[in-house]
């Protein structure tokens, strides 16, 4: 079962990254829930059972209002259409900025941004070493690109009009995971809120609108799959 659950989460993960289509995102992106929720609900520590449950409630009402964007966008865009392409550019203001902060709900939860972040250092502690590095490198990658996919490339001038308030909540996640991370006693929540502090500095650099900004926040994605996936490894044998 174990293996399984791998290469669904996978096979899932590849399918959100590659998908065009607003429905097929959204069935990939429900499907990665599955065997994460698995993956601690069987496998966890001790209190695997509430982090479990508490991670998959966090990120399932989040995909929900995820959800609800698309359908708002596919029956206000002439032809209706869920190809990300075919709507590109044709949505109105008003309708940008009631689905930029839909989208901001589900993909600030998987992110995660402050508030939406508790059920992450609970998921990370209790999930097995291996668990919390596809937790860190892969399943949070997908807020970011979520926010890049839809917030930035699909939202253009709802993104830039109220970016300031997005660029104020990263700033608010970084010095937050910071300084909670500080006092922290317990290594793997200590990273995990390292991890918050790092998605505050992926959410601002996104909504910065600049090429440079957009780099450096797809590029702190993958530097912090690699360092902080490699913390999580080395917690596991300690």
């Amino acid at each position: 079962l174990y293996y399984c659950m791998i290469f669904i989460f996978q096979g899932s993960i590849m399918g959100v990254f590659t998908q065009l289509n607003m429905i097929l995102f959204y069935v990939f992106w429900d499907i990665v829930l599955i065997p994460m929720f698995l993956f601690i609900g069987i496998w966890g520590g001790p209190r695997k059972r509430y982090a479990a449950m508490k991670f998959f409630l966090f990120t399932f009402v989040g995909s929900i209002f995820m959800l609800l964007a698309f359908i708002l966008i596919y029956f206000n865009v002439s032809p209706h259409s869920f190809n990300i392409p075919e709507v590109a550019g044709k949505i109105p203001l008003s309708l940008q900025i009631i689905s930029s902060v839909l989208f901001f709900i589900g993909f600030g939860v998987k992110l995660p941004v402050v508030p939406f972040h508790t059920w992450l250092p609970d998921a990370h502690v209790e999930a097995p070493a291996p668990i919390s590095v596809f937790l860190a490198g892969l399943l949070l990658k997908m807020g970011g690109y979520g926010f890049l996919r839809f917030n930035i490339g699909l939202l253009p001038e709802a993104s830039a009009q109220y970016a300031w308030i997005f660029i104020l909540i990263g700033i608010i996640t970084m010095f937050y995971g910071a300084i909670v991370a500080i006092v922290q006693t317990d290594i793997k929540k200590m990273i995990a809120l390292t991890s918050v502090n790092h998605m505050g500095f992926v959410l601002v650099g996104a909504f910065t609108g600049t090429i440079f900004g957009i780099s450096g926040s797809v590029f702190q994605m993958f530097t912090h799959a690699a360092a902080v996936g490699l913390m999580f490894m080395l917690s596991g044998y300690l």
